[in-house]
């Protein structure tokens, strides 16, 4: 069997931005298809398809890449610490190639280009700054390259440094595990927010949307009485937020015309941008990070749309 082949960064990037590409091709055809039809209903499910195929990818690969930087937190303590190890007794090109030959996971290969480089001529001051680039995701070891290359130009003692940089990414570690583990019980509280408020949410459409329609059907005889209507008729559909609201009711497969329109257009409009802020407010919670929150606002956004576009094709969302 032959040797499997690595794809660089460069080809897996050019992969990454083709198939977003490919798929914003998709999501324009799907639209000009669903402006040909001429139907507004078809329409606006198809230009809601097409924003998941466009975003859900670019996110993939943005959070894919978040993961891998993540990866290199782990072992770059153990990387640190071995290379102080190897310095005491070689130079420092010599360290490098030294280290570059044991295991630390996906850190290996990035250890293996710093070497390369280094063998090539390459100062290790722009090694450092090549390897940093590729990691101003994680803060933990930006910070720890510019300490160590603070350490470099000033002539320090390179060994100790090493040393206490390795010493203190474990405590930083060991604490960010603690608190990860601390913070998975206010994940659970933010998805029992989210999914309460979702369910009271549905309960109201359901209960209060019939008592409205009821209630307008027989307005004409009531006097001095309070009668709710649709605030937003189809011929305010040029103003904002009433031709969002029209354009969700008719996604929806609900008329523009009747009293329900509004408030479940207005439901539903209220749960998604909840899921987009609660899952960003998550990420940052349990992973400190905003774009591990991104993950959480989908999975909630895809809850809700994938909801009503089930009581709606069902034909169970009142009217």
């Amino acid at each position: 069997m032959g040797k499997r082949k690595t794809l660089s960064e460069e080809e897996k990037i050019y992969g990454q931005k083709k198939i977003i590409a490919i798929m914003s091709i998709i999501s324009a055809g799907l639209i000009m298809g669903g402006i040909a039809m001429g139907d507004a209903a078809i329409m606006g499910n198809l230009i809601m398809i097409a924003i998941f195929l466009t975003a859900v990818p670019y996110f993939f690969f943005k959070y894919s890449r978040y993961l891998w930087v993540k990866s290199l937190e782990p072992e770059f303590p153990n990387f640190i610490r071995d290379l102080a190890d190897a310095i005491r007794s070689m130079p420092l090109p010599e360290a490098m190639g030294v280290v570059s030959k044991s295991n630390y996971g996906n850190l290996t290969g990035e250890i293996k280009k710093m070497h390369n480089r280094m063998s090539w001529g390459t100062p290790f001051l722009r090694t450092l700054e090549i390897f940093g680039e590729k990691v101003r995701g994680s803060n933990v070891i930006s910070e720890a390259l510019m300490i160590l290359r603070e350490s470099f130009e000033s002539g320090g003692n390179m060994v100790s440094t090493l040393e206490s940089i390795s010493k203190d990414m474990l405590m930083l570690r060991e604490a960010d595990q603690e608190r990860s583990s601390m913070m998975k019980q206010h994940i659970m509280v933010m998805y029992g927010i989210f999914f309460m408020f979702l369910g009271i949410s549905i309960l109201i459409i359901f209960v209060m949307v019939p008592m409205i329609a009821s209630q307008s059907n027989i307005g004409g005889g009531l006097q001095n009485q309070m009668v709710f209507s649709n605030p937003c008729p189809p011929e305010s559909a040029w103003s904002f937020p009433c031709g969002l609201y029209i354009a969700i009711a008719i996604t929806l497969g609900i008329s523009a015309k009747s009293v329900g329109a509004y408030y479940i257009s207005m439901f539903f409009s209220s749960l998604v941008v909840l899921g987009v802020f609660i899952g960003l407010i998550t990420g940052q919670l349990g992973e400190n990070s905003i774009m591990a929150g991104i993950k959480h606002s989908i999975i909630m956004v895809v809850v809700v749309v994938v909801i009503f576009l089930f009581f709606a094709k069902t034909g169970m969302l009142p009217t």
